[in-house]
Formats: structure tokens, sequence, C-alpha cells
């Protein structure tokens, strides 16, 4: 009995030693196969000295900004890089600009909102931070404030008479009034450029100047280059905003025929009274002060 089980189990034996070699040599060649398709030469060894692991990975960086990423497999080992190259491989090509270039006020080029660039800072020579001068008149004419038509009718009438003058840019100009609603100072465009007389002198250095509360020279030159001393119709104060408890003669536009008040100025002063200085029954004939934008 003894004897015959020693020869089953050495059968068993033989049976599951001679499985083992043919798995082992199956997986072998399974291995080779693979080896021989991806064109390694080297592998690691099979005798176990080397280390095999499924998912090993060693990243390094060079000097360059090279990862480098080495992978060790059953399926065998190479180098890959992650990176692809150096680091101005990756990135690429940078460019130094992040957006449209600004206006640069001094290159001689008009950009922008600029309205003269003549490259250079002389002082006096109609070009000042890159925004040009802009003419300031009081019309040759005198209208009734009740009879304006209202803020753009004024308008009109300030660029019909630049017209007429010859003057450039006619259809810029804009009339130095106000509304209880609309101020001067937000319907006129606030120039960093002097404010001038059509025969060259200098009222104000820039907007800022301008409504001070004290000018260069007075407003008393109109479109045609005459002197005018006269009231001026105007509702503002001498900072652009609108004159206190004045009627504004309905907005420059009252047709009812009842008494109403309009705020005056005085053409001939370089004080705040410039702007205004009272009021006056609407039924009264003043001019206007055009400003060019």
């Amino acid at each position: 009995m003894t004897s015959s089980l020693n020869h089953r189990s050495a059968a068993a034996l033989a049976l599951v030693t001679t499985s083992a070699l043919v798995t082992t040599g199956c997986v072998i060649e399974q291995i080779d196969a693979i080896i021989a398709a991806r064109g390694v030469t080297e592998c690691s060894s099979s005798t176990g000295e080397g280390e095999s692991t499924s998912d090993a990975s060693t990243d390094t960086s060079t000097g360059t900004g090279t990862n480098t990423s080495t992978e060790t497999t059953a399926e065998g080992s190479g180098t890959s890089s992650s990176s692809g190259g150096t680091a101005s491989e990756n990135t690429g090509s940078e460019s130094s600009s992040t957006g449209p270039a600004l206006p640069v006020c001094g290159n001689g080029v008009v950009e922008g909102e600029e309205t003269c660039d003549d490259g250079n800072e002389v002082p006096g020579d109609g070009c000042q931070e890159c925004a040009s001068d802009s003419v300031v008149f009081v019309t040759s004419e005198m209208y009734q404030g009740t009879a304006l038509g209202g803020l753009y009718g004024a308008d009109q009438r300030c660029r019909s008479l630049a017209a007429k003058a010859g003057l450039a840019r006619p259809l810029t100009f804009q009339a130095w009034l106000s509304t209880p609603t609309m101020s001067a100072s937000d319907r006129l465009l606030h120039s960093r450029g002097r404010y001038v007389l059509v025969n060259g002198l200098v009222v104000a250095q820039n907007w800022d100047a301008l409504t001070s509360g004290t000018l260069e020279n007075a407003i008393m030159v109109d479109e045609t280059s005459m002197t005018r001393n006269s009231p001026v119709w105007t509702g503002t104060l001498a900072s652009g905003q609108p004159a206190p408890d004045s009627d504004f003669c309905e907005d420059w536009d009252d047709d009812s025929m009842l008494l109403k008040l309009g705020g005056f100025g005085a053409s001939m002063s370089t004080d705040v009274t410039w702007s205004y200085f009272e009021d006056a029954g609407c039924d009264s004939n003043a001019r206007l002060y055009c400003v060019e934008q």
C-alpha cells in the first residue's frame, strides 16, 4: 500500500513539474515575442538579479527643463520623455504683448483719443499733451432766451456761425449752456489742450484752468474775430455746473410768454462772472459762448 502511494505521489509530482515547465516555457515565449516586436535588445535579467515592477517610474529634472521618465516593466525597459523637449520647446515662443498697443504721446502719430501728436514738447504750438487747441468764441448774433430751441438749437447756432466764418471743424462746436438736468460740464469735452480765441489768444491752458474761475483772456471775440462786450446766455457757473435758482428759460425753449429768468455771463470778464453774474428776463437778447470739441 505504501509503495503504491509513493508511486502515485511521484507521478503527480512529475506531472506538476512538467506542467510548470510547459507554462513557464509559454510565458517566456510570450515575453520573447513582445521584446522582439518592440525592438528591445536589452532586458532585465531573468535570473532574479534585476527587479521587475509593473508601474515604476523615476522623474528627473535637468537644467534645460527636460523631464525624463524611466519605465521598467515585465514587458521590457525603456526611456521616455514626459516633456518632449526643453522649456522653450514646451512653452513655444511667447509674445511680449498682452493686448493691443496703447497710444504713445510724442511719437508723431495720432492714435486712439489723441487729437494731435507733433512729436515734441514745444509749448504754444497748438498741440499740448497730444490734444489740439480748442477754439472758443462769443457769437456775433444775439438771441432771446425763449427762442434758442433748447440745447440742441443752441449748438446748431454755434455750428452755423462757425461754418459761415470758415472755422475748422465747425460741426464740433457746442454752446456753453446748461439746464437743470444737464450741465455744460457733462456736455462738453474736458480737453487737455488749450482753449484759444479765434485770434490765437489763450483763454485757458486746459479744461481744469477753464473751470478754475480765472481766465487768461476774456472770451470777448466772436467767430469773425470782432470784439463783443455784452451779456451771454449760460445758466452755468464758472465750474461748468448749472446756476442755482435759475429758470433756464424753461430749458431755453419757452413759448409760454410768461416771465421767466435765465442766467447771464459777462463776455468782458475774466473772473467767475464770465460765466454767471445774474439772472435776466428770458425775453432779453444775449449772445452764446461756443466751444470747439
